[in-house]
């Protein structure tokens, strides 16, 4: 490239610097409220980042493009990570759906099984035709890139870019080995989490579905997906507290000496009463609905079931639980 076209693609890259940072805002923008509709796919992370003069500079150097800013497909850049291996296909119909997609390519199935580097989805998009009014007419024709990964591609991503080897030649020869076996291993790694994934929700429907079809629960081991089937059989109509509360429950129910579903689901029944008169007279102040969660009222319930749990969970304030115990006085 010649000094002058070198000087003129350097001033028009900075001169049209401020539409390439409206396209990336209005990328992020797009892809963040189409992954954060009801049923789409837990996402870990959204980024979006604009080119700096100098790495287009020098990409278009290396590949000796004649009309750089018509070529350059990645000027503006955008990155989905998420958790599973399946989340990539429902994260391509999301993309498809909310840009105009020119080009993709699936580095995951596509690309050789020995190959060094990341593996990623790629997809060379423009603004869709929803995207339509004066804020859009300087950048809806600009091409921009989004790839899409797993946290294990990307962690591989991340530090094989860290250590600078660009391409299976520029490894030393003794590390060669070691770095076929780790991509290899994250590559099982991705395999077994996306498992895990799978059998993670046919126990939490197993569970559903025991705890329904049994009129009197059997005597069965407490985890997050027995105790969340339990707690939607109690408590139907109130608010779900969610698995991280569920969780967080969990170790707190040995502290009523409760070790199975069936002994929990007896005392929630038991005290079922009392903690509604409990709740009665002290609503949550930060519930609208002056009612708990199903998270909620089982700890309340705990609390009147147990002097242990209360005093454990709540310190001096447990004694408030005391008049709603049975037999207790009033």
């Amino acid at each position: 490239m010649t000094s002058s076209a070198w000087k003129e693609s350097r001033r028009k890259f900075i001169e049209n610097e401020p539409q390439y940072e409206d396209l990336k805002t209005e990328i992020l923008y797009s892809l963040q409220k189409a992954l954060s509709t009801p049923g789409s796919v837990k996402i870990h992370s959204t980024s979006a980042r604009v080119k700096s003069v100098d790495s287009f500079l020098e990409k278009i150097e290396r590949k000796s493009y004649t009309s750089p800013f018509e070529q350059s497909e990645d000027l503006v850049g955008a990155r989905i990570v998420c958790l599973f291996l399946a989340d990539l296909s429902q994260i391509k119909q999301t993309i498809h759906e909310t840009f105009d997609v020119i080009s993709e390519e699936n580095k995951v199935d596509e690309g050789e099984a020995s190959s060094f580097g990341y593996m990623s989805h790629h997809y060379i998009c423009r603004l869709s035709s929803t995207h339509s009014g004066p804020r859009y007419d300087t950048i809806k024709k600009i091409k921009f890139e989004i790839q899409v990964r797993t946290i294990l591609m990307d962690a591989w991503a991340n530090i094989s870019h860290y250590l600078a080897y660009k391409n299976e030649e520029s490894i030393p020869s003794d590390l060669v080995r070691d770095f076929h076996a780790l991509s290899g291993l994250l590559y099982v790694a991705d395999r077994q989490f996306q498992n895990l994934s799978r059998d993670s929700v046919h126990s939490a429907a197993q569970a559903e579905k025991e705890v329904f079809e049994s009129e009197e629960i059997q005597s069965s081991s407490i985890n997050t997906d027995t105790v969340r089937a339990l707690l939607h059989r109690e408590y139907p109509d109130r608010h779900s507290s969610g698995e991280k509360s569920i969780a967080e429950l969990i170790p707190e129910l040995s502290w009523a000496n409760i070790h199975d579903l069936r002994n929990l689901a007896r005392v929630l029944q038991e005290n079922r009463a009392a903690a509604l008169e409990y709740e009665e007279q002290h609503p949550p102040g930060r519930n609208a609905s002056g009612t708990f969660g199903d998270v909620g009222i089982t700890r309340t319930t705990l609390a009147i079931h147990s002097e242990e749990y209360a005093e454990l969970k709540y310190g001096n304030h447990g004694k408030r639980y005391a008049k709603f115990r049975k037999g207790a006085d009033n």
